[in-house]
């Protein structure tokens, strides 16, 4: 099989396993999240500046809540790797999500294939195409820890006011610190050289749970992270999209799990991790990123693909890094992708891609 990548980026670090448990937290239950697009036919008052090249397109405007909600990493509590039983107080916090709502958050989205499953790790698949413009009407919903929030994107195009990183030079910058059941409303542009996959994250004041550090990004580890999916007129059209996040908890950080869970999109272990599905004759493509402080290197069994010329079947991520790969589909079965550092494999970066003939 031969694949050709569409984009990738670099990265740091690493933490061991912890056996230590304490009570479950309690309380929090999550909100949900929104979205919502119209065309820009429809009007504006203001056209954004568009560079060289860019087209006029469509404004993309979503409602996204920050929302807090217990999450179990290991639902189905069974590492058939290493043969090993959780039970759900061993695995189980309180997560922070984004999830797309109706206008003015009113109703939660359902998930779909344009979205995602909208449950809140990983955020919703926010789709552009080059010339449109991205409008996020953002709440804070984080009934739990009470931190503030905000969104960072990347690979985009913004102004230093639609950044949404908070920073001790400028605290208070808006859009930055977002405090619980306030709102802000970010703008961002797509110029050709946004084509790809992107991530966009929690970027506000440095925070800790317990005895912990404060943590820059702390909102990103307990679970506020997405992609954007930027196209252009080239991009080929596939039948089959996979979206996987690479990411850590630790248990140093997270006092309710057990030990340090190493996560695709929220869960760890086979059968608790996401199961992908293809059919051969279809053209696939996988939107990887990695976020945190690791490097992870993504394997995907009997299959290769085409970066930089040469073939490969593992392809190294550090954290803020994406992976855009498409291929046609020939090989059926079922398979494992997973991480290849060995105790990222052994902490739950594995999962099950099943490719009917």
């Amino acid at each position: 099989m031969v694949c050709d990548e569409m984009k990738g980026t670099p990265l740091p670090e690493r933490v061991s396993r912890r056996g230590v448990m304490r009570g479950l937290m309690s309380g929090g239950v999550g909100a949900l999240l929104s979205r919502w697009t119209r065309s820009a036919a429809a009007g504006r008052a203001t056209e954004p500046q568009r560079e060289q090249g860019e087209r006029s397109g469509r404004v993309h405007e979503h409602w996204i809540s920050a929302d807090s909600f217990l999450h179990n990493v290991v639902p189905g509590g069974y590492d058939s790797m290493m043969n090993v039983n959780y039970t759900s107080d061993q695995t189980s916090f309180i997560a922070l999500g984004y999830r797309a709502y109706t206008p003015n958050w009113q109703h939660p989205l359902p998930g779909s294939a344009d979205i995602g499953p909208n449950t809140g790790v990983p955020g919703p698949i926010l789709r552009a195409e080059v010339g449109d413009t991205i409008i996020l009407h953002f709440r804070n919903n984080d009934t739990y820890y009470g931190f503030p929030h905000s969104i960072h994107p990347h690979g985009v195009r913004y102004t230093p006011e639609n950044d949404g990183a908070w920073s001790g030079i400028d605290p208070h910058k808006p859009g930055t610190a977002v405090k619980p059941g306030e709102t802000h409303t970010y703008t961002y542009t797509v110029p050709p050289a946004s084509v790809g996959t992107w991530l966009y994250h929690d970027h506000s004041v440095p925070q800790s749970i317990g005895q912990a550090a404060p943590d820059p990004e702390l909102g990103a580890l307990l679970g506020l992270f997405g992609l954007f999916a930027i196209t252009n007129a080239e991009t080929p059209k596939v039948d089959a999209e996979h979206v996987l996040f690479l990411h850590d908890l630790y248990a140093a950080v997270i006092p309710t799990l057990a030990q340090d869970f190493d996560c695709f999109n929220g869960h760890a272990f086979v059968e608790n991790t996401p199961v992908f599905r293809a059919r051969v004759g279809q053209r696939v493509r996988w939107r990887i990123a990695a976020l945190g402080k690791e490097f992870h290197v993504f394997h995907l069994h009997g299959h290769r693909w085409v970066r930089d010329g040469r073939n490969e079947d593992a392809a190294v991520l550090g954290p803020a890094t994406t992976l855009t790969l498409d291929y046609l589909e020939d090989n059926p079965g079922a398979w494992l992708y997973h991480c290849h550092v060995t105790d990222h494999m052994m902490g739950g970066m594995m999962g099950r891609y099943i490719v009917g003939p």
